[in-house]
């Protein structure tokens, strides 16, 4: 299965996010003092409360931004962002076409060109929500096909397997109401644990970064404690513990979930199946 994981670093990098929040919040932050402080100057209260008016959809849009990163939501980013670059687009000609030649030119250039730069930001924050989309509807197609076709093994099974016999088969869907067997591991089959093997033991086994019984700290898009797989008298059980990217199941994104035999587990850049 084919995986940019550059780019995939890229789109889930969690702190790039925060750095283009934090540089449009201080676009619209000297655009918005500048601009409330020549109308001070020009027209008194009178010029602050109006400049208030026309800004506040701006403030509004950016804070629904950063309530659809609280809420951790690419449709909510991706709502949020669109209306943030819609919002400075129709202040942009109150501001600086009907508003600003009125009032000292020298601020209020530069109020423009901080204010052309946080759309250009809005604009960034968009495509970057498009793109984790469209990676996150790929990734769950491949996954599909992986249940469908199978997925091709490792170089170094593919060898072994030339010199040993033929590629045992895939289980298929049919192998998910299989008896839970006494062992069970998590194998590698893309991403940056591809062939490795994680043994799964009785009663708790959390999955992180930083934290758990299973660490995968090669793979950025992991969460420091980003889910746990129990495993009980009634089988096996996926819980998300709200990580970032999310948990997938079988190409589905799941919060909670009863795991079996041939499924396939996504975290971050890294895909298992449970053997």
């Amino acid at each position: 299965m084919y995986r940019n994981r550059r780019l995939e670093l890229l789109l889930y990098n969690k702190p790039l996010l925060r750095f283009i929040e934090f540089l449009l919040f201080l676009a619209l932050g000297i655009t918005g003092f500048l601009y409330l402080t020549q109308s001070f100057l020009k027209l008194g209260m009178r010029g602050v409360l109006d400049a208030l008016a026309i800004y506040s959809f701006v403030a509004a849009a950016f804070l629904f931004l950063l309530v659809a990163e609280v809420v951790d939501s690419h449709y909510l980013r991706l709502l949020s962002s669109l209306v943030t670059f819609v919002g400075m687009f129709v202040a942009f000609r109150w501001i600086f076409q009907i508003d600003a030649p009125h009032l000292e030119s020298g601020p209020m250039t530069t109020a423009m060109g901080a204010f052309i730069a946080g759309m250009v930001l809005a604009v960034a924050y968009f495509a970057v929500i498009v793109c984790r989309l469209v990676t996150d509807k790929m990734r769950a197609v491949a996954v599909a096909r992986v249940h469908e076709a199978g997925e091709p093994r490792p170089r170094g099974e593919e060898a072994a397997g030339a010199a040993g016999g033929a590629e045992p088969a895939m289980p298929s869907f049919a192998a998910a109401e299989a008896e839970i067997p006494g062992e069970l591991k998590l194998v590698g089959i893309a991403g940056p644990y591809l062939g490795e093997s994680f043994p799964l033991a009785q009663g708790e086994n959390p999955v992180g970064r930083k934290e758990g019984s299973i660490l995968l700290p090669e793979d950025a898009q992991v969460s420091r404690r980003h889910c746990i797989i129990v495993w009980g008298e009634e089988g096996l059980t996926l819980r998300d513990l709200g990580s970032t990217n999310g948990s997938w199941v079988n190409g589905e994104p799941v919060t909670e979930m009863r795991l079996h035999p041939g499924d396939i587990i996504a975290l971050g850049q890294s895909q298992f199946k449970l053997l």
